[in-house]
């Protein structure tokens, strides 16, 4: 098990991501659409299906991660790669070089020229909710997303925000909320506040 918990927290790093739990310098999350309102959680699911009709997807990325324990943030860059079934590649490229990817029931977390280090996802929850929290938007599942998130948003097709908020004490165990940001079926921006308070602020170039 050790292993497993070795390998969880690289996974989640790499997301900027943390195995930790609530603590009380958290702050409060950006205002989002009411989860209880009928016309958000319908615009939700419209948007999570016009996501899951694009079948490949390769973008620049840039990420921001808003750590406590650190002065300044980190501030990365690199390529996003996805694939219909269930394949998910984050290459961060600057300032140093590592390979996340989620392909099915699997994650594997390779740094530079260490060798991969590879688990399945039923061994981990955490490793569960990452893979859904990534990997769902993209493939359009939305009962996936039912499993650990109530859904909501607003707006339109032209400029769209989606909230996903944690329902399931597993992922209340490390995420707070994800915000989404998008245009028709594409995501330009994805926001995690975690349940230690970091921030990841994901922005994906057209």
């Amino acid at each position: 098990m050790r292993r497993v918990e070795q390998i969880c927290a690289a996974a989640l790093v790499a997301f900027g991501l943390t195995c930790g739990v609530n603590d009380a310098r958290a702050t409060p999350p950006p205002a989002a659409p009411d989860p209880a309102t009928a016309p958000d959680r319908a615009l939700a699911r419209e948007i999570i299906s016009r996501l899951g009709q694009v079948p490949e997807r390769t973008r620049p990325f840039h990420e921001t991660r808003e750590i406590a324990a650190l002065t300044r943030p980190l501030v990365t860059s690199g390529v996003l790669i996805f694939r219909r079934p269930a394949y998910l590649r984050q290459s961060t490229l600057v300032p140093h070089h590592e390979e996340m990817i989620l392909d099915g029931n699997a994650v594997s977390i390779q740094r530079g020229t260490d060798s991969a280090h590879v688990v399945a996802l039923d061994q981990s929850p955490a490793l569960a909710v990452l893979a859904t929290t990534l990997r769902a938007p993209l493939e359009g599942d939305i009962a996936a997303l039912d499993r650990y998130y109530t859904l909501a948003a607003t707006g339109d097709d032209r400029a769209w925000m989606l909230v996903m908020t944690p329902s399931d004490p597993d992922a209340m165990r490390f995420v707070r909320t994800v915000s989404l940001w998008g245009r028709n079926n594409a995501i330009d921006r994805l926001r995690v506040v975690l349940a230690n308070g970091d921030v990841q602020t994901l922005t994906i170039d057209p």
